[in-house]
């Protein structure tokens, strides 16, 4: 298994992903959006065989400045429950901080993404336009943990 950089090759492979494992088009409609916008700070993919299995990106928040989300995550469901997102998701968090993010949101279930540092005690004093109840920080740089800040994500958050 290669966990790599997104390359234009993987776009369409990406997108089949994404709508066959939410089973619906509005992930992938958001990635292409971002990537379109300019708006993704990192994109991966876990390749093995030549096909891809798994998919992260990640976008940079309007505000907080060098703060990042989350958006999304997948796994070909045929491989799911093997542990393949947690090592995509660990993998795109080290990034993540060798690439100096400040911190990174996700919106998702805390039973899920608790196990990899993300906190709904650290979020507790955002203000954000999601479900604060699915609201997690993934604090880095000193302080931002239960940080008070308003979260601005970039625009084609706003078809979601």
């Amino acid at each position: 298994m290669e966990l790599r950089e997104v390359e234009e090759r993987d776009h369409i492979f990406v997108s089949v992903l994404l709508q066959t494992a939410f089973e619906r088009p509005e992930e992938s409609r958001l990635v292409e959006a971002l990537r379109s916008a300019g708006d993704l700070a990192l994109e991966l993919v876990a390749e093995e065989d030549g096909q891809v299995m798994g998919h992260i990106a990640f976008a940079r928040l309007t505000a907080p400045e060098d703060w990042w989300t989350l958006s999304p995550v997948c796994v070909m469901q045929s491989r799911q429950g093997r542990g393949l997102g947690g090592e995509i998701i660990r993998h795109g968090l080290d990034l993540c901080r060798q690439r100096h993010a400040k911190a990174v949101v996700v919106v998702g279930g805390s039973a899920y993404y608790g196990r990899f540092g993300f906190s709904l005690k650290a979020a507790e004093h955002l203000s954000t336009p999601f479900a604060r109840e699915y609201t997690l920080l993934y604090p880095i740089a000193p302080g931002t943990a239960g940080a008070r800040e308003r979260l601005v994500y970039p625009e084609p958050f706003s078809a979601l």
